[in-house]
């Protein structure tokens, strides 16, 4: 098992008419993982996505999914609002270890799609 520890560092709410896929897509900079970045979807129960994440090998560019229960996801918009010195974090505990080197350094040999086992939101209120 793996943490990965982001700041989010921006919230954009999707709707999709087509599919009817209601979503937050959260843009996320890495903290214990050398210029990385993350771009997570923010799902409900009700969708069919899966908490998995997926790591480029190239360089350490990862996107994923999470689903949440529904009132959280009906509330997450209201506390992703509030305007607070400290930016919200994000823990997920992937499946897979990765090899990361004491610089914060990642090296893979190919492209990662990982189950997320746990994930933890950090919202400041104060």
């Amino acid at each position: 098992m793996q943490k990965l520890e982001m700041l989010i560092k921006t919230v954009d709410a999707h709707y999709d008419s087509l599919h009817q896929i209601q979503c937050y897509y959260l843009s996320c900079s890495l903290l214990n993982i050398a210029r990385g970045t993350c771009n997570m979807m923010i799902v409900s129960e009700d969708s069919d996505f899966k908490n998995k994440i997926t790591i480029k090998f190239e360089r350490a560019v990862m996107s994923g999914s999470i689903q949440v229960k529904n009132n959280f996801f009906n509330s997450l918009q209201t506390q992703l609002s509030v305007k607070n010195e400290r930016p919200a974090r994000l823990e997920l505990v992937i499946n897979d270890k990765l090899n990361i080197n004491k610089n914060g350094i990642l090296f893979l040999e190919q492209e990662l799609t990982s189950d997320i086992i746990e994930y933890k939101f950090f919202i400041p209120v104060l």
